[in-house]
């Protein structure tokens, strides 16, 4: 059986693409700068596509690749291909409003939220929403473009300077900030199981909480990343969320607000990121733990 790997950021897939070849899986890497695919074929010459592509922008590759990489695995549903996470939970992955929206469908606890296309609406959203807020791109990630407001004078003075970033496709949300018990929580689940879960201390002034390799901020050697074992009330929430997003593996965070000590779902992320110092913090490889994974998928088939 062939096996395609959709993949961005070579530096940091290197290491689960060998682990993948040495585990006797006949892959085929598909460097995701690299994509083009022949729109009038019959299908792909392989029988399961892994994207690992996350749609987040990042300065390295042009902001047309998260577009691209939705034509593609649109284009492979109709092909009868199985992918594992497709082009419904890349979706949601890329729109913090599509987010939003399935956490409330859900019934989950989130934050108050509204999009919007103009930075000129972030003044009538505020005055719903309230202070503090932060406004984020709607297709963004590791922090990009984020911003705190606690005024309303502050925010009218960045919308006059036109310095309000709404992200590469313009669009945004203005969303309620909030008073947390001072951590970031992480679930990373493989289908319905537990990869792994951590939490980061929040530093002030900063929104990059990404964990993986190549874009942790604070390591856990430096005391910033750390296990953390959720409640199995959050698990099952965790699980229900990407079971709605369609997703076979990715990543979930929350904060746990300070006045109630409820959980507060905030991004899903359908890529399922390796922890920086993974073997160490985890006690376990990553990447033959996932290896493993798509054995049992391949399985299926």
């Amino acid at each position: 059986m062939k096996v395609a790997l959709l993949y961005e950021h070579p530096s940091w897939s290197e290491r689960l693409i060998a682990t993948l070849v040495d585990d006797g899986i006949d892959l085929l890497p598909i460097n995701s700068a690299e994509l083009a695919f022949d729109t009038g074929a019959v299908g792909p010459p392989y029988d399961l596509l892994i994207n690992r592509v996350n749609i987040m922008p990042h300065a390295s590759r042009h902001p047309s690749l998260a577009f691209h990489t939705l034509h593609f695995l649109g284009w492979l549903e109709q092909t009868q291909v199985r992918v594992l996470n497709g082009y419904r939970s890349h979706a949601i992955g890329a729109s913090k409003a599509m987010q939003n929206g399935l956490f409330a469908r859900l019934g989950l606890n989130h934050p108050a939220a509204i999009a919007i296309h103009h930075p000129e609406d972030t003044l009538e959203a505020a005055e719903r929403i309230g202070f503090p807020l932060i406004i984020k791109p709607n297709l963004g990630g590791s922090g990009s473009g984020v911003a705190r407001y606690d005024d309303l004078a502050t925010l009218q003075r960045d919308v006059r300077l036109k310095a309000i970033d709404l992200g590469i496709d313009r669009s945004g949300i203005v969303q309620r900030y909030i008073e947390s018990d001072g951590f970031v929580y992480r679930v990373e689940l493989l289908g319905d199981a537990l990869f792994y879960s951590i939490r980061q201390p929040i530093m002030d002034n900063r929104f990059n909480y990404c964990a993986a390799e190549g874009c942790a901020q604070t390591p856990h050697q430096e005391g910033g990343i750390e296990l953390h074992h959720p409640s199995p009330a959050v698990l099952d929430q965790v699980r229900a969320i990407l079971k709605a997003a369609q997703a076979d593996f990715g990543g979930v965070e929350y904060f746990i607000e300070a006045d109630s000590g409820a959980p507060c779902f905030y991004d899903f992320n359908p890529y399922s990121n390796f922890v920086a110092g993974g073997e160490d913090l985890l006690g376990f490889s990553p990447e033959q733990r996932f290896a493993g994974f798509v054995r049992t998928h391949m399985e299926t088939l």
